[in-house]
């Protein structure tokens, strides 16, 4: 599939997660920024091998989570935070790998949340797409190996 056509992949992918998964939606195109967030991050193997990674602003993962979970933003726990951004790698990672080559047979790894995301590999990324989502931002990076 060429680079462009990857491209235009990212922002249906995400659009479909947050509505289906977790009943929010973008709010178009956005600006990463510096405010503290999460980033987790899925590799995948098979015709084509990469990783699929997800930044988000830490208000914005803690309202997903809320959402996700059906808990209020109040009760719930980093771990549980962290734990649902790695689930939206996951999920992002397969939507988006399925729609690459939709005949091929791929491995997705263990999401993996990043200790840093200041120092991540989101930058150096082949396609990223960010969104404003409630409270924040979204950036969704796309890297092949």
């Amino acid at each position: 599939m060429p680079e462009h056509e990857c491209a235009e992949l990212l922002s249906p992918a995400v659009n479909n997660v947050l509505e289906t998964m977790f009943f929010s939606e973008t709010f178009g195109p956005g600006e990463p920024d510096d405010s503290p967030s999460l980033e987790a991050r899925v590799a995948f193997s098979g015709e084509k091998s990469g990783s699929v990674a997800v930044r988000i602003s830490l208000a914005s993962a803690r309202c997903l989570a809320a959402s996700f979970l059906g808990e209020s933003e109040d009760l719930l726990e980093d771990a549980q935070i962290a734990q649902v951004v790695c689930e939206l790698a996951n999920m992002l990672c397969g939507s988006i790998v399925t729609q690459i080559e939709s005949r091929g047979c791929f491995d997705l790894g263990a999401p993996q949340l990043l200790p840093d995301p200041a120092q991540s590999e989101i930058a150096g990324a082949e396609l990223r797409q960010s969104f404003s989502v409630e409270h924040g931002t979204l950036t969704v990076s796309l890297t092949f190996f």
